[in-house]
């Protein structure tokens, strides 16, 4: 699930687990680069930059993911959330059906993605 290692709407900082999971998959799936930087822990900012290129060619792609949260494990300053995503891809008539799950951990007081643990 390569959208989801190169990871809609502009990134809010906030303190809600699901929403932030929710925004990261849309963006990691319309490469939307300056939301994900937003979205992901700043010790990974810099390796998201690198895959700008790939992010491009995802946003060309016009790819339209629709999100829904299937499940939630919050522990302390860490969280997983489980993702079903159907994708409208430009060109295709059927959706494309994907599940995915995303770690969180809490930094500067705020929830942010820890993409290197998340597929």
């Amino acid at each position: 699930m390569i959208a989801m290692v190169v990871v809609s709407c502009s990134a809010k900082a906030s303190n809600d687990p699901e929403e932030v999971a929710k925004q990261y998959t849309e963006a990691s799936f319309s490469g939307d680069i300056e939301a994900l930087k937003g979205l992901i822990s700043q010790s990974e900012v810099e390796a998201l930059e690198k895959m700008e290129d790939s992010l491009k060619e995802l946003n060309k792609m016009n790819v339209k993911p629709e999100v829904t949260v299937t499940s939630i494990k919050e522990e302390g300053d860490q969280a997983e959330v489980e993702v079903s995503i159907k994708l409208k891809i430009k060109g295709f008539s059927q959706l494309q059906n994907q599940n995915g799950r995303v770690y969180l951990i809490i930094e500067d007081g705020k929830w942010v993605v820890n993409m290197l643990h998340s597929k």
